[in-house]
């Protein structure tokens, strides 16, 4: 196994957040327009029905970033500051723009009342059942829940020496909170509590957050253990039992390789320029393309009828509206919220 300086931006990690988003991105602009919407927005020139599974992949990315970062994170307020600024800016930001644009120029369903938009400030609209401006926000939710645990655990020095039990601990938890759910009565005392333990203690997802866990755990003792396959082996198998089709298991699989592949130096290709600046760019286009992209593929109907041009001109746009973003307000604000309570941490 290849060492990776514990102390270093690992490039490659950029590079498949971006892959990640644009998979998404093209996802909801080709399969998800017939998928999720009811209304005919154009004829898709081709199809890209697994480019959803991009969040799976930002969800094994965070599980292995996430831990690093707490590694390196001097205290918990200077964890939390850190992803204040990396997450709420932003979104702030997009978030206003998709809702003044969808606003202004409409997209039927997206009506979002005031109420609904002013719960989605702390991130966690679902928690009181409002409607979230972009649906892509769903899994900012996971995220954030993931980030609190994950401190929590930290400081409670889980991660010292305990790292393989606390993962099989969790995931036995995630197993057994599937099994009740899926198998349990809707009306039990149970059920209601097991769905509420699952919504805030990522439950759902930690099969994928737990790949990349297990295998930063890995690079940073810079040996490979029983435990470690054992731990990936559970992850398998859960991912095999949620799959929500044929290819579901076989992808995450291909992910979880390539995430490995990547954080150890074998996939050097990754820092080309493009894929870095893809990668820089992944959080504001992942957070801006739906909506906003939608109503220009709609819009575009009056330009030109030309599928291949519609999707082309809008993913470009796309493109450059999060470059903006990352330049003008996600860099800077970032910056500067770190500086102002720098004195706190």
């Amino acid at each position: 196994m290849k060492s990776i300086n514990p102390t270093l931006r690992i490039a490659e990690l950029d590079a498949l957040r971006g892959i990640a988003a644009m998979a998404v991105l093209l996802f909801h602009f080709t399969s998800g327009i017939a998928k999720n919407w009811s209304f005919h927005l154009y004829d898709p020139p081709f199809g890209f029905p697994y480019g959803g599974m991009g969040v799976d992949l930002f969800f094994m990315i965070s599980g292995f970033v996430i831990f690093m970062t707490l590694d390196r994170a001097k205290s918990a307020a200077s964890f939390v500051v850190g992803r204040f600024s990396r997450l709420y800016p932003t979104f702030w930001a997009c978030a206003l723009i998709t809702l003044v644009v969808t606003s202004r120029y409409g997209l039927p369903g997206m009506e979002v009342s005031m109420r609904d938009a002013l719960w989605n400030i702390p991130l966690l609209p679902r928690f009181v059942r409002a409607q979230m401006i972009d649906g892509v926000y769903w899994s900012l939710e996971f995220e954030l829940l993931f980030y609190a645990a994950m401190l929590v655990l930290h400081q409670l020095g889980a991660f010292k020496k305990l790292t393989v039990p606390v993962l099989l601990v969790w995931l036995a938890a995630a197993a057994g909170a599937h099994w009740v759910l899926t198998h349990g009565q809707p009306e039990s005392q149970l059920y209601r509590l097991t769905g509420k333990i699952k919504a805030v203690t990522s439950l759902d997802c930690i099969h994928l957050f737990g790949v990349g866990m297990i295998l930063y755990d890995a690079h940073r003792r810079r040996a490979w253990s029983a435990g470690h396959t054992l731990v990936l082996l559970v992850c398998g198998a859960l991912a095999w039992w949620k799959a929500a089709f044929a290819l579901h298991f076989p992808l995450v699989v291909c992910f979880a390789l390539l995430l490995h592949l990547a954080t150890t130096g074998w996939l050097p290709f990754l820092n080309a320029r493009p894929l870095v600046f893809l990668g820089a760019i992944s959080y504001p286009l992942y957070l801006i393309h739906q909506n906003i992209g939608l109503v220009l593929l709609n819009s575009l109907g009056v330009v030109t009828q030309s599928a291949w041009l519609r999707l082309g001109m809008t993913t470009v746009s796309m493109v450059m509206l999060a470059w903006v973003i990352s330049v003008c307000i996600e860099r800077p604000s970032m910056r500067w919220v770190r500086e102002r309570l720098r004195r706190f941490t």
